[in-house]
């Protein structure tokens, strides 16, 4: 453990509770000793740690792996292994030196700032306290108040890869409006540089590719929406250059109009409506998210090729879980809808900032729908005569996935994973016939898959995901070792060329 992890703020008042309810996956294994333990650590977590590890503001993630490993059963023993291995990397949350106070009055000028972690941490602390962390959430990332030049608070809100939406997620998951105000200062000290992606306008109304109708009630279909950014020669990648950092791709992304077609493009994907009749179809626009968020991060590869799974657009897929939870916390139609309306457009960005890689459903229906762990036997023991069925046949992946990942040192594949257990709890009854926009018009009489091989989708989907998650990131507890998400920018042809 590194000297400076022992620091703790123990000054900081008002404090909020410290207890967590059950996760939305919530696998059996929560028992009173692992919640107070996870409690216990999360508590620490948030008295000892900054939101950054280092300058260049890489995020701790200790409490987004304790969560995600505790839903999925983790026990008491492999918690306190996750914070004595993870601590190891993080950055005190020290006071800034002049012990600013941060008020309703001068919230907007520290903003942006990592040396105000704390002194925004301590003002939200403050702020759900005294009002609770849906009026706080109104007030301080959705009100026009907080979102005009210099301030722009959901754009901070949405920076970082999502991860404000993602801390502040795991606090509306689990109950825990200490763990939203962590995810709301984490916003306050985040940079404005996706600003110019939000405050999309109302969709742009085009019937030449779905019916009428259905876009006058929902807007376009996402895989319609997505279909238009792969047909786009406004909106095509910056040159490849095997060089360029992550970071240095979004800034490039940002420039010569791309936020503004990028912006039109997702319009479409909302109807005209009030928010209200908006708000009433937005558990389908979710279901949408991870569906393509699931394509998206493992449908993107070469055929003949070893599976690469792209760091940037797993945040994606891992933020999307958030969405359900931080809905039911708001409370106005015109909050939830600016919360989706802002999330499409960050992730269509991301795509095209790492080269716009085309789905492929069939290779990714092509990986097994019954993964394995290394070393196991393709069938099981000889069964008694007596038993019930074939039991030869009967194995169910999601049994063994959850008890290998919870023991993967990066806390992305626990989250991936969980992402993906929850999407085939909900969605792994369906066919391609439920999901909307599979097939789009070309023209009058003439119809073609939306995307090639879409007609062959399925609600295994989910557990084929998982399966090459597992396959690349390390059946760890099997003896595997861990592998690697992949940052060469998959999108771009000579990104395989290496």
């Amino acid at each position: 453990m590194s000297e400076h992890s022992e620091i703790t703020l123990t000054s900081m008042e008002p404090k909020l509770p410290a207890n967590i309810m059950p996760g939305i996956v919530n696998i059996p294994g929560r028992d009173p000793q692992a919640q107070a333990v996870a409690e216990t650590l999360l508590e620490q977590d948030r008295k000892t740690h900054h939101c950054f590890f280092n300058a260049q503001g890489f995020h701790n993630h200790l409490s987004h792996h304790l969560l995600a490993a505790y839903d999925l059963g983790a026990p008491t023993a492999l918690l306190h292994a996750i914070y004595d291995t993870e601590r190891q990397i993080l950055k005190p949350i020290d006071s800034p030196p002049e012990q600013v106070k941060i008020t309703p009055n001068n919230f907007a000028k520290y903003l942006g700032q990592p040396r105000y972690y704390h002194a925004y941490l301590t003002f939200f602390t403050e702020q759900i306290k005294e009002s609770g962390p849906s009026e706080i959430m109104e007030n301080y990332v959705f009100s026009p108040a907080v979102n005009g030049d210099g301030v722009q608070m959901l754009a901070r809100f949405m920076g970082g890869v999502y991860h404000p939406l993602i801390q502040t997620g795991y606090g509306a998951e689990f109950g825990s409006d200490a763990m939203i105000a962590q995810g709301l200062a984490q916003a306050a000290v985040h940079s404005t540089l996706i600003s110019d992606l939000l405050d999309v306008p109302g969709a742009v109304e085009d019937a030449s590719n779905t019916s009428v109708r259905d876009e006058a009630e929902k807007g376009k279909p996402l895989l319609h929406v997505l279909r238009e950014l792969y047909d786009s020669d406004a909106l095509r990648p910056v040159p490849y250059d095997p060089d360029k950092a992550v970071s240095q791709y979004r800034a490039d992304t940002m420039k010569d109009g791309r936020p503004e077609a990028i912006k039109k493009l997702c319009a479409a994907w909302w109807s005209s409506a009030s928010p209200e009749s908006q708000a009433s179809h937005l558990d389908d626009k979710v279901e949408e998210l991870f569906w393509v968020t699931t394509l998206l991060l493992c449908g993107t590869g070469k055929r003949g090729r070893k599976p690469r799974l792209d760091f940037v657009l797993m945040h994606a897929l891992n933020a999307t879980l958030f969405l359900p939870s931080l809905l039911k916390i708001l409370p106005s139609s015109s909050s939830k809808v600016k919360l989706l309306k802002a999330f499409l457009p960050v992730m269509m960005m991301y795509v095209l900032a790492r080269g716009r890689p085309r789905i492929d459903v069939g290779l990714v229906m092509s990986y097994t729908a019954v993964p394995r762990p290394p070393g196991q036997p393709s069938a099981p023991p000889t069964p008694n005569a007596r038993t019930v069925g074939n039991a030869n046949e009967t194995y169910n992946p999601w049994l063994n996935i959850p008890a290998s990942v919870i023991h993967a040192p990066d806390a992305h594949a626990v989250k991936a994973i969980r992402v993906l257990y929850y999407a085939a709890q909900h969605y792994g009854h369906k066919t391609a016939h439920d999901l909307a926009g599979c097939v789009i018009m070309i023209d009058e009489g003439r119809r073609e898959d939306t995307l090639p091989g879409i007609s062959e989708l399925d609600g295994t989907l989910f557990v084929r995901a998982a399966g090459v998650v597992m396959n690349t990131l390390g059946w760890v507890a099997y003896g595997d070792e861990p592998g690697a998400w992949d940052f060469s920018g998959l999108g771009w042809d000579d990104a395989w060329k290496a």
